[in-house]
């Protein structure tokens, strides 16, 4: 175990229900920087910054839905410059009509992914 940079001579011995013990416990494995529950501890009573890490479960489940609702709407954003570009490429007016009817599922897939992207927006507002 390694040595602290400054020895600490005076014993002092504490007695603790196990209750309390566990909540030491508890909180020494959210502390980000205590080691020890002696470290936790000597912070506690000295009034230095204790940092716990947290972590909110809704706020990672939202996060995770926006990645994948992106990379939905990356596919389908790839899907419709495809499509445009063959638009482009023909001449005659019947195929360029094709090519618009091909598109319009597209356009409606789009709207369904903004309009689920505006609701977890949303979500993310009430938590904040």
């Amino acid at each position: 175990m390694k040595k602290s940079a400054k020895e600490k001579p005076i014993w002092l011995t504490v007695r603790l229900t196990d209750e309390e013990k566990q909540k030491l416990n508890s909180l020494l494995q959210k502390a980000a920087y205590c080691q020890t529950i002696s470290e936790l501890v000597r912070d506690m009573l000295f009034k230095r910054k204790l940092t716990v890490n947290t972590r909110n479960e809704s706020v990672e489940k939202t996060r995770v839905e926006l990645g994948l609702l992106r990379n939905e709407l990356n596919k389908i954003g790839v899907n419709i410059n495809q499509i445009t570009h063959y638009f482009h490429m023909q001449a005659d007016p019947k195929e360029r009509v094709f090519f618009v009817k091909e598109m319009l599922p597209h356009f409606e897939r789009t709207k369904a992914k903004i309009d689920a992207l505006h609701s977890l927006i949303e979500e993310l507002k009430i938590l904040s």
